[in-house]
């Protein structure tokens, strides 16, 4: 089973709500988490994240099949402040997304904290 990594920067207007992303990704592997998933994934960690003062979000994504259906990802996200480059904070996630693009599992936690 390989595990194949990603990185997505998605960076914050001022107001905090225009996103735009890019992602660097190695196409033609199959046991990689499709684009859908992967953009689902991220979607859940902005819904839980503080994002708060915030003007990058890098995303490291691994991915991985699940054994029955779907794909595992583990996501490490660093939020960055106004210059760009301090780190404000950073979160753990895994989220595993089944091939009808249903969540099997969601977990987030702030690194530095327990969960």
């Amino acid at each position: 089973m390989k595990i194949r990594k990603h990185v997505i920067t998605t960076t914050l207007a001022a107001a905090g709500l225009f996103i735009s992303a890019s992602i660097q990704a190695m196409p033609g592997f199959t046991e990689d988490a499709p684009q859908s998933t992967i953009d689902f994934c991220v979607a859940q960690i902005a819904d839980h994240a503080n994002y708060d003062n915030a003007t990058r979000v890098r995303h490291e994504v691994e991915s991985r099949q699940r054994r029955i259906s779907g794909h595992i990802l583990k996501i490490n996200t660093t939020v960055y402040g106004v210059d760009g480059e301090e780190v404000i904070r950073e979160y753990a996630t895994t989220c595993a997304v089944n091939d009808r693009q249903e969540t099997k599992l969601f977990k987030i936690r702030e690194k530095g904290t327990r969960a």
